[in-house]
């Protein structure tokens, strides 16, 4: 029995790592849960956890494959002890797996609950609500099927991830309905059953009929001509990289920003890179305010602002902080990054002795980069697009995203003003040569339809993409080459984001109420029968 179980989560998780891997592989990701519910059949909770955990370790190991590139380039370790760190990480995400089939196993049999609807609640709010800082997000494997990301626009992707979990559970009764050699369970009702494929036929049919209009929608827009600029930089841990040439107040960008700038280009954007010196040195802020004047562009670009100690010298505080500067040469303002990677630019709450957080910096060395949290969401206004930016990983947290969308919206009012572009601004150059940088972009072609705001992120070594509110990839850059690109992005004062923009929590606070409240009855019922 063990043998058979442990196999058909081997095959869950090669399923599921696969449509992570490969975009085109997304069909997976709506059958890989079926093995996983088979495995569960007769199983103890004891063992519906070890099992969980087992599929979770195997199909992160598989997805997330380049943890082990990751902490070679970042912490200097060799490869082996790479992998034995990149292990603890695996085990540790794999809870995810583990935590959704213990409670479903719990609930399917502690309530009389439909599967049909248990399932999808619960591998839903295991994904928004699992504390880990990558969770396996189902929605992110189907940035190639845009009709079934339209309907995220109300409900956001977690909304999607509830009804793969969904097609998997239909699927998996399916075969037993049809198939006699399958063993046999309580399968849901008529009403269940209709109400299940009703919820399908209706997010495909809205999914395919909305993805037409936007498409036909985007193609009368205004087009705006962005300049890409992808210097290809390799990280390195406390270095500063010196390009022969140039300077700090002449780096390559601007010598590529200029190329762009004779191209047509009116919005200049650099990725996350090295940083600049603009916001510490002034000779550098009088060069790009000098230079943008005369090109007669506008450039937005990342930097990091540090503040020291006037007597020793040392760094006290920086922000990772996004700059624009107009066409004349002045400074439009500057969005300090809010979300932070705990380990890599902060230390989390727990971490609260001194002794302990002075242990963990030891060992983490160079790779940590202390920087203060913004205090605001703020977007750079233009004459022709409100710029909401957005810097490394708050690209691939929906909620976070919206917010900022509705928060921007606040700002300027209902009238009048320009339609909304969403601006990543990433450095993926710690990943090497694996598939994160396309996992990265996966996530963030979402977050243009989830707002229906057209979508430009820029990754310092590729790829660079371009996506239109319909979800289509308009533009998508050479990965890992150096080069300077001029785009058309669609601009429309039309695009001021959706509902999903407007209540960004709705779905994922329903999600946990649900969640709860099926908990709760669980126990009543426990108690009940006990009595």
């Amino acid at each position: 029995m063990w043998l058979k179980q442990l196999m058909l989560m081997f095959i869950f998780a090669a399923l599921l790592s696969a449509a992570f891997i490969r975009q085109s592989d997304f069909f997976f990701t709506w059958i890989a849960f079926v093995p996983l519910l088979f495995a569960l059949e007769k199983a103890s909770l004891k063992r519906s956890y070890l099992l969980g955990l087992f599929g979770g370790l195997v199909a992160y190991a598989m997805a997330m494959y380049w943890m082990v590139d990751f902490i070679v380039l970042s912490k200097g370790l060799t490869r082996l002890e790479s992998t034995l760190l990149a292990f603890i990480v695996w085990l540790y995400c794999a809870h995810q797996i583990a935590a959704i089939t213990l409670i479903f196993q719990w609930l399917r049999r502690a309530t009389t609950v439909s599967e049909f609807l248990l399932f999808p609640i619960i591998v839903a709010a295991m994904t928004v609500y699992f504390p880990v800082l990558f969770p396996m997000k189902l929605a992110e494997t189907q940035s190639d099927f845009l009709p079934a990301l339209q309907a995220t626009q109300w409900v956001g992707t977690h909304g999607l991830d509830a009804l793969i979990a969904l097609v998997n559970i239909i699927v998996f009764y399916s075969i037993h309905r049809f198939i006699p050699l399958a063993p046999r369970g309580e399968a849901p009702g008529k009403l269940a059953w209709l109400i299940a494929g009703f919820i399908v036929i209706v997010w495909f049919s809205y999914g395919h009929s909305s993805y037409r209009w936007w498409q036909q929608e985007t193609t009368a827009w205004d087009k705006l001509k962005v300049g890409i600029v992808q210097p290809n930089e390799t990280p390195t841990l406390g270095k500063t990289i010196q390009h022969v040439g140039y300077s700090l107040s002449f780096p390559p960008e601007m010598h590529m920003t200029e190329r762009l700038s004779e191209l047509g280009a009116k919005i200049v954007v650099w990725p996350e890179a090295q940083p600049k010196g603009y916001l510490n040195h002034q000779q550098v802020q009088h060069a790009f305010a000098a230079r943008t004047q005369d090109l007669a562009v506008q450039l937005i670009f990342q930097d990091t602002s540090q503040r020291r100690n006037a007597l020793t010298g040392k760094i006290e505080s920086q922000y990772n902080t996004a700059i624009m500067i107009d066409a004349t040469g002045s400074e439009l303002g500057q969005y300090q990054k809010l979300k932070r990677i705990p380990f890599g630019e902060y230390l989390p709450w727990f971490v609260g002795e001194p002794a302990s957080k002075a242990a963990i910096k030891r060992w983490l060395g160079d790779f940590l980069n202390e920087i203060q949290a913004g205090d605001q969401f703020l977007s750079f206004d233009t004459e022709s697009a409100t710029i909401i930016p957005l810097i490394c990983y708050e690209t691939t947290f929906p909620a976070f995203v919206g917010t900022a969308v509705h928060k921007s919206r606040l700002e300027r009012g209902q009238t009048d003003r320009p339609g909304g572009l969403l601006l990543g601004l990433s450095n993926d150059g710690w990943f090497g040569s694996s598939i994160q940088p396309y996992q990265h972009i996966m996530s963030s072609t979402l977050r243009a339809v989830e707002n229906r705001l057209p979508l430009v992120h820029v990754t310092n070594n590729g790829p660079s993409i371009v996506v239109s509110p319909s979800g289509d990839r308009l533009f998508e850059s050479d990965f890992r080459r150096a080069a300077g690109y001029l785009v058309d992005v669609p601009i429309s004062n039309k695009a001021q984001g959706s509902f999903y923009s407007q209540h960004p929590a709705l779905f994922d606070r329903a999600l946990l109420a649900l969640l709860i409240l099926i908990c709760g009855l669980a126990l009543v019922r426990s108690a009940t029968i006990q009595s």
